[in-house]
């Protein structure tokens, strides 16, 4: 367990919650911008997902079974619950879905983690709209399985350059179907960067730490000053940032193990789960904060506190009653190894 990314977990689901806090304060009547560089947090757990998968699945043979039920076991049963949550609350009360509308195909797709157009809001995201990246984890888990059935030292240059080729077909000719223009992302590059600073982790020289230092503020300040981007460029304009951020924090690990803090780690275990219900508790923070009578601005200083504070509660309850239960309880069953690891 390395301290430093689930602090980066803990932070990069926190920027991501923020962001999306600017939903409920336009809808109480700001009309100031509110920043668009939190969606930032995204890119850096792509990039840290590349690398847990390189280092955690590193020199293992005949290892695609069972990281594929491992993959399904941490990500899929707590997906499918909020999923089926949102569902019966968009059938059994349509009218506290503000943007949501029933339709089979989205449904369907939402819980097979596949690309499909949100109904009402015509983007491609599922019915628990921060999924939409778990459509891209699942792939690149999908694609990363099939790898480790090549030598190790194939397997890292194989995925890259596919992704690179997929990419290279979304720029070169792109797509209007949802599914295509979804798979040929040049955001899944991001987790080409955290496979690579994978490698120089198990395999590279250390380096001064004062270094870490240096990339992680220099990753920060990059994200957090640049405003919104184009999807063609997000790769470089976040995901190179993000791969700083995640490469300053492994230099300090690889130098010396960074010192636990109980708080943040404890964060960092709650990160998925905080990261699938802010959502929808920020958007009821904001239903509430509608028929509060404070006037601005009291109301978006109260609204933000309160439903930043929230979504953190909710996300800790839902980790330690929900799924952390749920994980310890499908773990004890695993598919046996389809070849033993020396």
């Amino acid at each position: 367990m390395l301290e430093s990314l689930q602090y980066l977990r803990a932070t990069a689901s926190l920027m991501v919650v923020v962001f999306h806090l600017g939903a409920p304060l336009e809808r109480l009547g700001l009309q100031a911008p509110w920043p668009q560089s939190g969606a930032s947090g995204v890119d850096i757990f792509f990039v840290l997902s590349g690398f847990l998968m390189l280092t955690t699945t590193y020199g293992r043979d005949g290892y695609t079974a069972s990281f594929y039920y491992k993959r399904l076991v941490r990500i899929a049963p707590l997906y499918w619950i909020l999923t089926t949550a949102s569902l019966a609350l968009l059938l059994l009360a349509p009218q506290l879905v503000k943007s949501g509308r029933a339709e089979t195909w989205h449904i369907i797709a939402s819980y097979l983690f596949l690309p499909a157009r949100h109904p009402v809001l015509g983007s491609v995201e599922p019915l628990v709209v921060p999924g939409w990246t778990l459509n891209y984890e699942m792939f690149f888990y999908l694609l990363w399985g099939i790898v480790l059935q090549l030598p190790q030292a194939l397997r890292v240059p194989a995925i890259c350059t596919l992704l690179a080729a997929l990419g290279l077909v979304g720029l070169i000719l792109p797509h209007e179907s949802a599914f295509v223009a979804f798979y040929t992302s040049t955001i899944m590059l991001e987790f080409c960067f955290g496979l690579l600073l994978g490698l120089w982790f198990l395999k590279g020289p250390a380096i001064s730490r004062a270094w870490g230092y240096v990339f992680i503020v220099a990753g920060f300040v990059s994200l957090l000053t640049q405003g919104d981007v184009s999807p063609e460029l997000r790769v470089i304009r976040w995901g190179i940032p993000a791969a700083l951020v995640v490469g300053g924090a492994l230099v300090l690990e690889k130098a010396r193990p960074v010192r636990r803090i109980a708080p943040l780690a404890l964060l960092g275990d709650a990160s998925y789960s905080l990261y699938l219900v802010h959502g929808m508790v920020l958007s009821a923070v904001g239903q509430v904060f509608l028929r509060v009578p404070l006037a601005p601005p009291v109301s978006y200083l109260a609204c933000g506190i309160v439903g930043v504070g929230a979504a953190i509660v909710a996300g800790l309850l839902v980790h330690l009653w929900i799924e952390k239960p749920l994980f310890t309880l499908m773990s004890r069953k695993r598919p046996a190894r389809q070849t033993a690891t020396p």
